[in-house]
C-alpha cells in the first residue's frame, strides 16, 4: 500500500517513531510544512529524517505556519508530491475543518486516492468551519477519532462514513525498573501547556496543601511567570520528548487536572499514557477524555476540586498497595490499548478496509 501521511505534527521529530512503525507495514511518504511554530517552541525548520529511514519526508512550503486550522501547502509543491508518489490513500491528520484537509479533499478527484481524516475535537462545534467540514465529510472515505466524544460529535454533525477510534500516537511501555517510592515527601509531575484550562492553579494549591510536597512542571505558556513565583513549584521549561527522561525519573505521580471550558475539554492527555507506560501512577480530573484514557489504571477526581486532588495525591503517596496496583494496571493498559504496535495495527487495518483489502493475518 502506498500511503501519504499529511500533518503538521511531524514537524516535530519526537513523533517520528510512529513513522518508523508505519513504514514497516506500508510504503510511506510524509508531507509536513517546511517550518512550524508550535506553542512550546518558536518557528524552526524541519530537520532531515535519519539516514536509512524507511519513509520519505517531503517538507513543503506552506502558508499560515503555526495555525493548525488555517495553513495550506503551496499548491505546486503539493501537486508535485502527489504526481510523483501516486498514493493509494492519503491520511490527513488534521481536523475536518482545517484548510489543509479541504485542500487534499479537493485534489482527490484529480489524483484518484482514497482519503481518511483525523479529529480530536470533542466539544466545540466550530460553526465557522461548517462549509469546510461539509467538504471534508463529503469527500472522506473514512475518519479516525481520538476519543469517543469526537466520534459522537462527527455523527451529530452529519458524517455517516466509517469511523474508528484510534489515538493518533502509540507509546513505548518501558521495562519495569522496580521503582518503589519510599521517600517522603512526594514529587508531583505535570507536563504540557501552562494555561489555566489545564487546571494548574488547582494542582498548585493541592500540592501546596501537602507538607513538603513539590510540583515539577515541564512545559511553557502564559502561566509560566505565575508558577515561577511559587516556592513549591519547580519549572523545567519546554522539553522535547527526547529530553523528558529527567522529568520522568524525578516524579512519584503524574497529575492532569484539566478544566472543561465552553469551547474545550481534554481531548486525550498523552502524558497520562506515557506515565503509565513508565510505571508512574496517574491522577486526572473528569474533564473530557481523561476518564476514558485512564480507565481503572489511575485515580479520577472531580475537576476543579482541590481537596479531592490533594487527597488522591496523599493516597498514592501513603498506600503502598494502591501504588503497586496502579503501576501494574497502568502498564497493562498502556500495553493493551496504547502501545505503538496496537495503534499501528489498528491504523493499517483501517487502511486495508478503506482500500478494499483483506486484513493482514
Amino acid at each position: 500500500m502506498r500511503i501519504l501521511l499529511v500533518s503538521h505534527s511531524y514537524t516535530d521529530p519526537g513523533y517520528w517513531d510512529k513513522l518508523d512503525a508505519l513504514a514497516r507495514r506500508v510504503e510511506l511518504a510524509v508531507v509536513t510544512p517546511e517550518t512550524w511554530r508550535g506553542y512550546l517552541h518558536p518557528e524552526t525548520p524541519v530537520p532531515e529524517p535519519p539516514e536509512g529511514a524507511a519513509w520519505r519526508l517531503h517538507r513543503l512550503p506552506a502558508f499560515g505556519s503555526g495555525r493548525a486550522f488555517r495553513y495550506v501547502y503551496h499548491p505546486r509543491a503539493l501537486a508535485g508530491v502527489l504526481a510523483s508518489f501516486r498514493p493509494e490513500l492519503v491520511h490527513v491528520e488534521e481536523e475536518p475543518e482545517s484548510l489543509s484537509t479541504v485542500q487534499l479533499c479537493l485534489l482527490r478527484r484529480v489524483y484518484g486516492y482514497r482519503l481518511v481524516f483525523f479529529t480530536w475535537e470533542n466539544v466545540n462545534t466550530l460553526p465557522a468551519g461548517l462549509p469546510l467540514r461539509a467538504v471534508s465529510f463529503r469527500s472522506a472515505d473514512a475518519g479516525i477519532v481520538g476519543n469517543s466524544a469526537a466520534l459522537a460529535r462527527c455523527r451529530q454533525l452529519g458524517y455517516r462514513g466509517p469511523l474508528e477510534l484510534i489515538p493518533q500516537y502509540g507509546f513505548d511501555v518501558q521495562p519495569d525498573a522496580g521503582r518503589e517510592r519510599r521517600n517522603r515527601p512526594v514529587t508531583v509531575g505535570y507536563a504540557g501547556r501552562l494555561v489555566p484550562e489545564k487546571g494548574l492553579r488547582v494542582l498548585s494549591e493541592a500540592v501546596r496543601s501537602i507538607v513538603g510536597a513539590e510540583l515539577l512542571v515541564a512545559g511553557s505558556g502564559p502561566m509560566e511567570a505565575e508558577l515561577r513565583r511559587l516556592m513549591h513549584v519547580r519549572l523545567l521549561g519546554a522539553l522535547q520528548r527526547s529530553a523528558m527522561g529527567a522529568f520522568w525519573r524525578q516524579i512519584d505521580v503524574l497529575a492532569l487536572p484539566s478544566l472543561t471550558t465552553p469551547r474545550w475539554a481534554e481531548q486525550f492527555g498523552r502524558v497520562l499514557v506515557e506515565a503509565m507506560g513508565r510505571g508512574i501512577p496517574v491522577i486526572g480530573s473528569d474533564s473530557g477524555a481523561i476518564p476514558e484514557v485512564i480507565g481503572d489504571a489511575g485515580l479520577v477526581t472531580p475537576e476543579g476540586d482541590t481537596d479531592a486532588l490533594a487527597g488522591a495525591i496523599r493516597r498514592v503517596r501513603d498506600d503502598a498497595l494502591l501504588r503497586t496496583e496502579l503501576v501494574a494496571r497502568g502498564r497493562l493498559r498502556a500495553s493493551r490499548c496504547y502501545s505503538r504496535e496496537v495503534i499501528t495495527n489498528k491504523t493499517v487495518t483501517l487502511y486495508e478496509r478503506v482500500l478494499g483489502r483483506h486484513a493482514a493475518a
